[in-house]
């Protein structure tokens, strides 16, 4: 699985406009796996942002947004996009909707995998 981690909200929060329409998009494989996608963590981002006066217009779960038939094709709600997922999910989306707006919230740590406990142990960091 690709290893993840948040970027700082106050990462995520420079790159907005007080008047973007927010749509949030989350992995719901990898991501949710590392604590940092998923429906709680989406709603977790969007608790945070709605708190700081932005207009959150969507969320949607995506189960892997890496993979490109998943996607839906048709529209995204908003002008700006944060996407919780890994470098593959954001590729595809801005490659689907290039007059989109979109943000990356997660860093890629690198590929990972879980042992018997359930920690995830990272195989090979990216550089």
């Amino acid at each position: 699985m690709i290893v993840t981690k948040q970027r700082s909200y106050s990462q995520i929060k420079k790159e907005l406009g007080k008047d973007d329409e927010v749509g949030i998009i989350s992995c719901n494989a990898c991501a949710r796996m590392c604590g940092t996608g998923g429906e709680k963590a989406m709603k977790k981002l969007a608790g945070k942002l709605k708190k700081d006066g932005f207009k959150i217009v969507d969320m949607d779960l995506i189960g892997t947004p890496c993979n490109y038939d998943l996607l839906d094709k048709s529209q995204l709600h908003g002008n700006v996009q944060i996407v919780l997922a890994c470098d593959a999910g954001v590729y595809n989306l801005k490659k689907l909707f290039p007059k989109h707006k979109i943000i990356g919230g997660l860093v890629v740590l690198g590929i990972g995998a879980f042992d018997n406990k359930g920690n995830v142990n990272l195989v090979r960091k990216v550089c």
